[in-house]
């Protein structure tokens, strides 16, 4: 019979839905969720449309909470959706939370399997802007009960691309785990983390946590770090995270001269050793959303030096828990550097109001509450078949 919540009644059967599980802002979070939701309320899956990393769902894993995958045959795969509702349909979902990148397919999915409801959460701003991705994401958003942004700027975009859904769509910013996320508790453990991966014990470091991607900018981060190193023997670059911009970025520091002193570490899977051993964290995207990897750093107390986009400017109070720049502004962001550099009294008490903005104002327990909330309030006003009916032919002008 499974579990009982106590109320008496069965728990609600949620399944995230999304691209891949692999390390990464997004997954993270959904990892988060299902382990901090797995209760007498709710039993959580996920399904991956593309591809899954065994060993970073390891804790879902250990957790018992099943991790599946499942992928199109080919382009035409029009069975895959009725497989997928197939799936959904044996395993009693009550409840599909879809992810950044699933929306039009979940949609699908939910109708077919006849999930109750349907809750998508918006990681980033869109990718794709043709007619075909602006109809497809209305018609999903008809389906949904809830659409999440988990910034303002990711709320106004959506606002604007599905007009029909604004009664819909909520700003929820993404929190962390602070049990996970803390300061070095003394010298003997940074000693032990610096021992772990072989780094030198006496260098100051700056670093980011990503993909390597284009959208991360880092060719700024480099060029930054370029200006800084010549002044200051002892600083090195940790950039943390694989992707398809490594080859390039590698190159790029061979051509800067700082080859010596850039260490990248790939993926790993223990992002919290590492990030407090930086005196600053840096972040130089062109977009983003709420950066999963910027509140973990802030959560251990590291300065941040952060272009000014998405939802950034919400989580650096500029002076306070560290800086905002431009995009591409290398003179405004070494500037930033170089006054956490010269002046430790600021250094740290940004480092105290970085701990402090998280723990009180951007912690996990506040964003699951509130998602709890929301998988037991749908927001649907009128039948998913009477508005369909009744937006079809005006959302496909769009």
């Amino acid at each position: 019979m499974g579990n009982i919540n106590i109320n008496g009644a069965q728990p609600s059967r949620i399944m995230h839905i999304v691209l891949r599980m692999e390390p990464g802002g997004l997954e993270t979070l959904v990892m988060q969720l299902c382990l901090k939701m797995q209760d007498s309320l709710f039993v959580p899956e996920v399904l991956c449309l593309q591809q899954a990393d065994a060993q970073f769902h390891a804790p879902l894993d250990a957790a018992g909470i099943p991790v599946r995958v499942m992928r199109k045959r080919h382009r035409f795969d029009f069975s895959y959706f009725f497989r997928v509702a197939r799936l959904l349909r044996k395993r009693r979902i009550d409840i599909i939370h879809a992810h950044s990148g699933c929306f039009f397919y979940s949609a699908i999915f939910a109708l077919l399997a006849g999930v109750s409801r349907f809750i998508f959460t918006a990681h980033g701003l869109p990718i794709l802007n043709g007619v075909k991705d602006r109809v497809e994401d209305n018609l999903a958003a008809l389906t949904c009960d809830r659409i999440v942004a988990v910034s303002e700027e990711i709320n106004s975009v959506l606002r604007s691309r599905m007009p029909f859904a604004r009664q819909r769509i909520t700003t929820l910013i993404n929190g962390i785990d602070t049990e996970r996320f803390r300061p070095f508790s003394n010298l003997q453990a940074r000693s032990a983390v610096i021992a772990r991966y072989g780094l030198p014990e006496d260098a100051r470091w700056i670093g980011s946590v990503g993909r390597l991607d284009p959208v991360k900018n880092y060719p700024m981060l480099l060029r930054v770090f370029a200006r800084l190193a010549p002044a200051d023997p002892l600083l090195r670059l940790m950039l943390v995270g694989d992707g398809t911009e490594r080859c390039n970025l590698e190159t790029m520091t061979r051509d800067l001269g700082i080859a010596e002193r850039v260490d990248f570490l790939g993926m790993q899977y223990h992002v919290e050793e590492l990030l407090p051993l930086l005196d600053a964290f840096v972040l130089t995207s062109v977009t983003e959303g709420t950066s999963i990897s910027l509140l973990e750093a802030q959560a251990c107390g590291v300065p941040a030096i952060v272009t000014n986009v998405g939802g950034n400017g919400f989580i650096i109070r500029s002076g306070e828990n560290g800086f905002l720049c431009e995009v591409n502004d290398d003179t405004a962001m070494s500037e930033a550097l170089c006054r956490l550099r010269n002046e430790p009294g600021l250094a740290g008490r940004m480092r105290l109001e970085a701990c402090r903005r998280v723990l009180e104002d951007l912690n996990l327990d506040a964003m699951v509450q509130k998602y709890n909330e929301f998988y037991q309030s749908p927001f649907r006003l009128v039948s998913v078949e009477s508005e369909v009916k009744k937006r079809l032919c005006s959302i496909a002008c769009i």
